[in-house]
């Protein structure tokens, strides 16, 4: 962590944030004054963190599988502290003793966990501006893994280099996890109904709404983004109807809109299975929130083959998260878009070259013959399996891994993610932006303990040049890395500050090699030429219908959600 200087200080020390609070500084940190109290957060080089912020009453004891309700307690006369993480919340592995080759896992040294977890931090840029009318946009990241892993309180999403570079105020939010976030039991008033993960979200949102003026943030001006499942999060809440009005536009990295959401009735069979692994009757609600939370962890873990649908065996990828429940999930996100209902509001969207290889390759630990990738293709898609293998047509090979990492990349993320904007263009919504990220990272040691996605693009890949994070922990990025990180920050921040990517804001502040030679990123819709940005090192290119073929190929087999 860079040391702040003391000229930093005296600056910080002269300005003042929007509305009527003030960033008061004290020698170890500044405090802002909010409706629950005073809070002490951190000066840090690029600016101000506040960690640790509830924002929801403990979902325990008796609210365990409750519906989330919002903090409601002073700590007043007490200043709060700001500087040490909340609890991430519960989930296999991320231990004191655990190797944490990502960064994401809980950032304080015990790794601490538990069900009272329902914390969100705020980082504010050093680039404060110097007026007390105008307000800062604000972006909420929802973090990904697999919605069974994960913290918005981990170092991979310090939001203290994005706050700067875009000069947004930042905020990292935790949700229920797993069984302990999306259970179903039954539609009895004492089920569990499931989807509190997401309910989860939309409080943490109504949160920012309510209290993100005290930071400086803009309660009107929000941007919702996420990774794999957190921005499925955020193509659920794009459809959800509780989540209208508490944001404004989203980014979505690398969505695997090809996974069907669980049924009411595969969430219960799956409910059911995890209620007599910990040693409960089927229904009883008592006995589950009696038990310890190791022992629903394990269960939960326990059902991580276990197939509700065999028509649907995507499911084995995504076993936990929301539910389609015709409330906070309506229908399934990609019938949303295709029938045209969803929010009209501004996206980004877009994937990673190669999102296949690290599924694909953690599931298969060795090479692959012919005779399992034909397996494999009927296994997944049943009747149009024989079509699929016709299209890509592999050569004979030793490993035929690629090829059915290829055919996942595009049939679960870069096809359907097409299917997705293209349905809300004809929909009319035209202020919609796509790209495909395709660099293979120069810090190899992240991907130690799966060694098979270096020297490919594999899903998750992205994420550490949008937060800019390796400079945290000691890794660099090479010159072009750079370049292009501070590129993928200008477009962001100019589509927090002006819901357009290319719209330069004059309080967005980036380095000068973005700035002399900016590349347009048209429309998506534009001129029907379908522009596709290129993240990529030396230098983004723009392309245009980007893997028409296959993307006309799983358009024509229209098996984005596996249904014959």
């Amino acid at each position: 962590m860079a040391v702040t200087t003391y000229s930093q200080l005296l600056v910080f020390a002269a300005l003042v944030f929007v509305g009527r609070t003030a960033l008061l500084t004290k020698p170890n940190g500044p405090i802002v004054r909010t409706q629950y109290g005073a809070v002490r957060g951190m000066f840090v080089e690029e600016g101000t963190i506040f960690l640790g912020l509830p924002f929801v009453v403990p979902p325990v004891g008796e609210l365990r599988w409750k519906p989330p309700r919002a903090h409601n307690t002073s700590w007043a006369p007490a200043v709060r502290d700001g500087t040490v993480p909340g609890p991430a919340c519960r989930q296999p592995g991320c231990g004191p003793n655990d190797t944490d080759w990502q960064y994401d896992c809980n950032r304080d040294k015990s790794r601490t966990q538990s069900e009272d977890c329902l914390y969100l931090n705020v980082f504010v840029p050093r680039s404060v501006l110097n007026s007390t009318t105008v307000r800062l946009p604000v972006m909420c990241w929802f973090h990904g893994g697999n919605y069974r892993f994960g913290t918005g309180s981990s170092m991979l999403y310090d939001g203290r280099i994005l706050a700067n570079k875009t000069n947004t105020v930042v905020v990292t939010t935790n949700y229920r996890l797993g069984a302990f976030g999306y259970l179903v039991t039954g539609e009895g008033e004492d089920d569990a109904r499931g989807n509190y993960g997401t309910l989860d979200q939309i409080e943490a949102l109504k949160w920012v709404q309510q209290n993100i003026a005290d930071f400086g943030g803009d309660k009107d001006k929000v941007t919702i983004f996420g990774q794999s499942a957190g921005s499925d999060s955020v193509a659920v809440l794009l459809t959800s109807d509780r989540a209208a009005n508490l944001f404004h536009q989203g980014i979505m990295l690398s969505v695997p809109f090809t996974i069907a959401h669980k049924t009411q009735f595969e969430a219960i069979r799956l409910g059911n299975e995890v209620t007599k692994l910990a040693n409960c009757s089927a229904g009883d609600m008592k006995c589950l929130r009696s038990k310890p939370a190791d022992d629903i962890l394990r269960a939960s873990e326990s059902v991580g083959t276990y197939i509700a649908d065999p028509f649907r065996l995507l499911e084995i990828f995504l076993q936990w998260g929301p539910t389609v429940d015709g409330d906070v999930l309506p229908r399934q996100t990609v019938d949303s878009f295709a029938k045209g209902q969803f929010q009209r509001k501004p996206f980004i969207v877009g994937t990673v070259g190669e999102e296949g290889v690290l599924f694909i390759y953690g599931a298969f630990g060795k090479p692959m013959s012919k005779v399992v990738l034909d397996a494999a293709a009927l296994a997944f898609l049943r009747g149009k399996g024989p079509a699929a293998l016709r299209e890509y047509n592999p050569p004979q090979a030793s490993d035929y891994r690629p090829v059915l990492s290829h055919a996942v990349t595009d049939w679960v993320f870069e096809c359907a993610t097409r299917n997705i904007i293209r349905n809300a263009v004809a929909s009319g919504e035209n202020d919609v932006w796509l790209y495909v990220f395709d660099h293979v990272w120069s810090f190899k040691s992240v991907w130690h303990d799966q060694s098979y996605c270096n020297g490919h693009v594999c899903h998750g890949e992205d994420v550490p040049f949008v937060f800019q994070t390796p400079l945290l922990v000691n890794l660099s990025f090479t010159a072009d890395e750079q370049v292009m990180s501070d590129t993928m920050a200008y477009h962001y921040g100019n589509f927090a500050h002006t819901g357009d990517p290319n719209k330069p804001s004059r309080y967005v502040h980036t380095t000068g090699n973005v700035l002399k030679s900016p590349l347009n990123w048209p429309r998506y819709n534009e001129g029907n030429q379908f522009p596709n940005m290129n993240f990529t090192t030396p230098q983004n290119v723009m392309v245009h219908d980007y893997n028409k073929e296959k993307c006309d190929f799983w358009d024509k087999e229209d098996i984005y959600l596996g249904t014959d």
